[in-house]
């Protein structure tokens, strides 16, 4: 059978998905949103579905963190926002009657902290020399670095580069074999220009730009998801990013085994065959399928020694890494900053800090401070309480009295997470070598999540659904061609 493209994928996702005729049963590893909307598009159809979660949540990476924090405050520590060209998304929000609203991520009062100096986006020519910017980028916005030496450059490379179907170009394809670093470089871009434009890339923070694909950055770039371009039409679910996950699974529930990590994955000519604990106990299922949504991370700790699967499945399995990032959450008195939305890119060990809850009532707040690559890793080593304290002490200068508004606080390390593994794909260089196998269907194996998406760049709950339908078109179309 031939791959569906994203065109098929979305064309049959809005006429109407295929039956499944010739599938019997399904097991779906994992509840994320991918696994969620699978389980949920099957049991329409009435097709027997079991879903493990190893987790005692629906959502995986969407994750809101509600508690330990007063007044009815939350952060998200997982995907954040929601765009009008999310099509998979969007619909999904609609058919489960959940809302949106602004997204925090835009019109803040974003500026630099450099050197201990705050630095406003449009005053960067008054700190030229603090910043070691080069003479000919003096009189230079963010925006017009960004022009410089990405917008003229990926537009150069041509229409391919943003068009809806990704299909990298030889041009991209050359790309790959560059970091984003080495490309900005030889672009012209001083070190203290990347330092300036990085936060605004927003899927390469999780990592470092030195092993970041210039293929992968350079689609994300020329893209609507660029949060260099990012507008009004940016927008957060209400209530949390995880009432999507609760909506889905609410009509799931006696199909979602939680607290049911997964082991060993196997199949022969006839089944799939998946083992997990239950409470304490090694339990295995057949089906006629199983479709995979676990993070090739986390998968790394399952057997699949017998799951026939091919050497480039292996291969990617191995060598996808994911990004590492820590989000410290630390519970304010009052808001004592002066701006009404902040958010600071940093040049300390914390990349980010920003106003978790602008628009959340009363005098409370959460500022989230956001830790990246290996300063990420370092911090994950801390324990808990460590990473808190750390945090606070590395925020006071940045925020001047944070230590005496600080009440309480909380932290998620992705790469500690143990089935996540990190916090969204990285694609680096020679990512495109790993595409096809990523997604590849193995027998009656398939896999989905947000890093089987077509695109190169992950992060998105978009993508995860959007592999869903990929799926179920893959098992529709296959059912008749494999033995029973």
């Amino acid at each position: 059978m031939p791959e569906p493209t994203q065109h098929d994928v979305r064309e049959t996702f809005d006429s109407g998905l295929p039956p499944q005729h010739g599938v019997s049963s399904v097991i779906v590893v994992g509840a994320g949103l991918a696994g969620l909307a699978t389980a949920h598009e099957l049991t329409k159809q009435g097709v027997p579905v079991t879903v493990l979660e190893a987790g005692d949540r629906p959502g995986g990476r969407t994750r809101t963190l509600r508690e330990p924090f007063a007044d009815g405050l939350y952060a998200e520590a997982g995907a954040m926002t929601v765009t009008e060209h999310c099509h998979y998304t969007m619909r999904y929000l609609r058919e489960t009657g959940v809302g949106t609203e602004p997204s925090d991520l835009v019109d803040t009062d974003f500026g630099y902290h450099r050197g201990g100096v705050r630095i406003p986006p449009d005053k960067l020519g008054e700190h030229a020399g603090l910043l070691g910017l080069h003479p000919d980028e003096h009189g230079l916005t963010v925006g017009d670095l960004i022009t410089r030496y990405v917008s003229d450059f990926n537009d150069a490379l041509g229409p391919e580069t943003a068009r809806p179907d990704w299909t990298p170009s030889p041009r991209l394809l050359e790309l790959d074999r560059l970091s984003v670093r080495r490309v900005l470089e030889d672009r012209g871009a001083s070190a203290a220009a990347i330092d300036l434009m990085e936060p605004l890339f927003l899927e390469m923070r999780g990592g470092e730009l030195e092993s970041a694909s210039a293929m992968a950055w350079a689609r994300y770039e020329s893209g609507p998801r660029s949060f260099s371009t990012a507008d009004a039409r940016w927008y957060k679910i209400s209530g949390g990013t995880d009432m999507l996950a609760r909506a889905l699974a609410d009509g799931l529930r006696e199909r979602i085994l939680y607290r049911s990590p997964v082991v060993r994955i196997a199949q022969d000519d006839w089944a799939a065959e998946v083992t997990f604990l239950d409470h304490g106990r090694l339990r295995t299922l057949r089906a006629d399928r199983a479709v995979i949504t676990a993070p090739f991370g986390s998968l790394r700790r399952v057997n699949l020694s017998t799951a026939r699967l091919s050497a480039a499945k292996h291969t990617a399995i191995r060598r996808l890494r994911y990004a590492s990032t820590v989000r410290v959450f630390l519970q304010m008195r009052r808001r004592f900053w002066p701006e009404k939305r902040l958010m600071l890119s940093t040049d300390t060990a914390i990349r980010t800090v920003r106003d978790a809850t602008p628009r959340q009532p009363g005098p409370r707040a959460i500022v989230e401070c956001w830790f990246s690559g290996w300063r990420a890793q370092a911090t994950a080593a801390m324990s808990p309480e460590e990473r808190v304290a750390h945090t606070l002490e590395d925020l006071e200068p940045i925020l001047p009295g944070a230590r005496e508004h600080f009440e309480l606080g909380a932290s998620v390390a992705w790469d500690n997470e143990p089935y996540a593994a990190g916090a969204y794909i990285l694609p680096e260089t020679g990512h495109s070598e790993l595409m096809a196998g990523i997604r590849a269907v193995e027998g009656r194996l398939h896999f989905a999540g947000e890093h089987t998406a077509f695109e190169p760049n992950g992060g998105s709950m978009n993508y995860a659904l959007e592999s869903a339908v990929r799926v179920l078109m893959e098992m529709a179309s296959m059912a008749s061609t494999v033995p029973v």
